[in-house]
């Protein structure tokens, strides 16, 4: 890791940032109607911080407070645009200003809450929002190849299970791996840290 990363994400992100010595970036906390009413706030966020100076590296972990186990037939649409729609569109307006801000040659990391495969029960929401980020990360990929930008992705179930403040060592380990590969080479990966 050659600088301190720029790390953009919701409060929940403050541990992650502190293990890495940055500040974190804070996106809008907003909850989206049908209208999307609150839109233009993310927008207006959006358009102050892609004017920001380049990062040569940039981290991104959009995560909500308390994320809790839920069956999607309990789920109402309020609830539903709450956990996933929401969530989709702050992954996005952090994505793409972190890919604009990141210098030539520079690299992203996304870190993305996912369950452990024989605990998902109840997790559907959250393992949709991580295949999109996923899905996002490699299309950005594809946008960003001729400026040599990186973007790579963390998937963790840290946040989702009980696990030991080493599995946080273990989050922040997996990150400054792909922070500290110089050149071209580890790009579109997607690492899961199963705890």
């Amino acid at each position: 890791m050659i600088e301190t990363p720029w790390v953009v994400g919701t409060p929940p992100a403050r541990p992650l940032a502190d293990g890495l010595g940055a500040e974190l970036c804070e996106v809008p906390a907003v909850t989206f109607d049908p209208w999307w009413s609150q839109g233009a706030r993310v927008e207006e966020w959006r358009d102050r911080e892609r004017l920001g100076s380049g990062v040569s590296a940039a981290v991104v972990a959009v995560w909500p407070e308390a994320p809790g186990p839920v069956s999607v037939l309990d789920l109402d649409l309020d609830a539903w645009t709450s956990r996933l729609e929401t969530g989709f569109a702050l992954w996005f307006a952090a994505l793409s200003v972190a890919c604009e801000r990141c210098r030539e040659g520079g690299q992203v990391v996304a870190v993305t809450d996912r369950p452990e495969a024989k605990a998902s029960a109840g997790w559907a929401l959250e393992s949709a929002l991580a295949d999109a980020v996923e899905v996002m990360a490699k299309s950005l990929v594809q946008v960003q190849r001729g400026r040599g930008v990186r973007i790579n992705v963390v998937s963790t179930s840290v946040r989702l299970a009980e696990t030991p403040p080493s599995s946080w060592q273990e989050l922040r380990g997996a990150v400054g791996m792909l922070l500290a590969t110089d050149g071209p080479g580890v790009n579109a990966a997607v690492i899961r840290v199963e705890l």
